[in-house]
């Protein structure tokens, strides 16, 4: 890949605001398909992830979810590591079952949609590079998955203290994330996940 451009910064780009707006996980072996826009000029985007089961959406505490992304070069390849954490507050059995599920599910290879407060979307844990192509479900062997990192938090011991934990999700993967420029079917029943009545 030859340096083909160059990059501009805008006054909107100046006014960008940051954090994270919505966060939507699946597990790997729920995707057939991925379109990758990255072979057009400019572009490193995915169009299509079609899916067999909807997207799962994670609600946190505002202004405390952060992607992070670290680029490190050696021996020639540049491997990126994706991080993604959230704080879930109120703990309970419910919230709790479905960190299980993200931890110690035998399909618990994650994948993750992050919308940005600018409007941006970015998809972690999918690369092009590294696809392990062929086959009729190929991306069900994709070897740049996330993963559940760490959980930590707990009930606090004061009556000001936060009742939480904050969950971090990691993805060593070769491709920085790509912006995802598509639509998606989000799990309806996933909204009422975790609330107390």
């Amino acid at each position: 890949m030859a340096i083909d451009n160059g990059i501009l910064i805008s006054c909107a780009d100046l006014q960008a605001v940051g954090g994270i707006r919505e966060i939507f996980l699946t597990n790997l072996n729920n995707v057939d398909a991925v379109t990758f826009d990255s072979t057009t000029a400019g572009k490193h985007e995915i169009s299509s992830v079609t899916t067999s089961v909807d997207w799962a959406r994670f609600e946190f505490k505002n202004e405390v979810a952060a992607m992070t992304i670290n680029g490190t070069k050696e021996n020639g390849s540049t491997a990126y590591e994706v991080g993604l954490n959230f704080y879930l507050p109120h703990i309970s059995g419910d919230k709790f079952h479905e960190l299980m599920n993200l931890s110690y599910d035998p399909g618990a290879c994650i994948v993750a949609c992050v919308k940005l407060n600018s409007g941006k979307q970015f998809v972690i844990g999918l690369s092009e590079r590294y696809a392990a192509l062929g086959g009729s479900t190929p991306f069900h062997r994709n070897q740049t998955f996330a993963n559940l990192s760490t959980i930590e938090g707990g009930s606090g011991s004061a009556y000001a203290d936060d009742n939480g934990v904050t969950v971090t999700i990691m993805a060593r993967q070769f491709d920085l994330p790509y912006e995802y420029t598509g639509t998606m079917s989000i799990d309806s029943s996933s909204a009422s996940k975790g609330e107390t009545t």
